[in-house]
């Protein structure tokens, strides 16, 4: 069974409750295959419902709730499936916003640079773009290397 601080009655998950998602798909799959747990059952697919992805990794955990044979929608629509929809659009929304406001904030900070210095941005560059778009390093370098990709092909083309 749940416990207090990791059940979020309100319809909207809390802060730091999305990293539970991974953890909570774990609970809802030992617990899909215990015949007496029917109600932690629900308990745990209310949570994952509520719980608003913040990855693609956990929008898969949410999506798996709505196509699970024992209690997605082929066992019949509930409130969960459609709390977990929205849920679903809220976070992919938030997700496509997270990826234009990272590329906004590579042009701001490349617009504020030398040509010769795109190719090769510093780290600080890329941290800082990052932080202001609210992303990882790791997101900001991959945004970063998207955007330039047809820059670079054109330089090879043109040499």
């Amino acid at each position: 069974m749940l416990i207090g601080s990791d059940h979020n009655t309100s319809g909207q998950a809390a802060p730091g409750e999305i990293a539970a998602l991974p953890a909570l798909s774990a609970q809802l799959a030992a617990a899909l295959s215990d015949p007496d747990a029917s109600d932690v059952r629900w308990d745990l697919a209310d949570a994952i419902a509520a719980s608003i992805p913040a990855t693609p990794e956990e929008a898969i955990v949410v999506v798996s709730l709505l196509t699970n044979q024992d209690i997605g929608l082929d066992a019949g629509q509930t409130e969960v499936h459609l709390t977990a929809a929205r849920s679903l659009e809220a976070g992919l929304r938030a997700m496509a916003a997270n990826a234009d406001n990272s590329i906004a904030a590579m042009d701001d900070e490349i617009a504020g640079i030398g040509a010769e210095a795109a190719t090769a941005p510093p780290e600080a560059l890329i941290a800082g773009a990052a932080e202001r778009a609210g992303i990882t390093v790791e997101q900001a370098r991959a945004c970063y290397d998207t955007f330039m990709a047809p820059l670079s092909a054109m330089e090879r083309v043109a040499s």
